[in-house]
């Protein structure tokens, strides 16, 4: 649910309500932390994730421009330590918004519960797609999926652990996945870039 001009002009006219900037690679939040503001993301990327006790994490989801962290909105309506950690990929300029409005305005403005429910709904339909594709695809059906999610973004800069981590697996892993896709023409791979080589292999996947 993108945020409208309406909203986004709505809020940032509001007692309370800052505009803050957070430099890339910060985590905002962690497991156990009391949150103290709801944010809106409106330029860069927040990465929420669970870590394992194994050293390994799986990633939730990503924050983009005009989301919000639909577990930082639970544990504020419901007074609980966030269950996760939310690292910014990117620098990030976004609207902090403090909890008792965040209360407030979904008993007043339709404006504000549109937009929440809206963003309850994406992110419970991107959980349950996380969910089956854990269960029931293979690393290399999702790796695929993976990269073909990012062709618009060629060269990929990113390394073989990021990815493991969105996927829930090891670098290990992804590296000799990645290396097979390459012998196979699938992907060309540099330092800490990959490029899609064929996409229609990919896609048959």
């Amino acid at each position: 649910m993108l945020l409208g001009s309406s909203l986004l002009s709505f809020l940032q006219h509001q007692e309370g309500v800052q505009t803050i900037t957070v430099p890339a690679d910060t985590t905002v939040c962690q497991s156990g932390d009391v949150c103290e503001s709801l944010v809106i993301v409106l330029e860069g990327q927040v990465k929420v994730f669970r870590p394992a006790t194994n050293g390994r994490s799986l990633t939730l989801y990503y924050v983009n421009a005009h989301e919000s962290c639909i577990l930082t909105a639970s544990c504020i309506l419901n007074q609980t330590p966030f269950p996760a950690f939310a690292v910014t990929t990117t620098e990030v300029k976004a609207l902090a918004i403090p909890p008792e409005k965040v209360v407030n305005w979904l008993e007043r403005e339709p404006m504000w519960q549109k937009y929440m429910f809206g963003l309850l709904s994406r992110r419970m339909i991107n959980l349950i797609e996380l969910v089956d594709s854990v269960a029931f695809e293979t690393l290399d059906v999702r790796l695929a999926e993976w990269l073909l999610a990012r062709a618009d973004q060629q060269p990929i800069q990113i390394t073989h652990q990021q990815i493991a981590e969105d996927l829930a697996s090891s670098r290990e892993v992804i590296s000799r996945l990645l290396k097979k896709f390459e012998n196979n023409g699938l992907v060309e791979l540099g330092r800490g870039t990959i490029h899609i080589a064929s996409a229609d292999a990919l896609e048959k996947l």
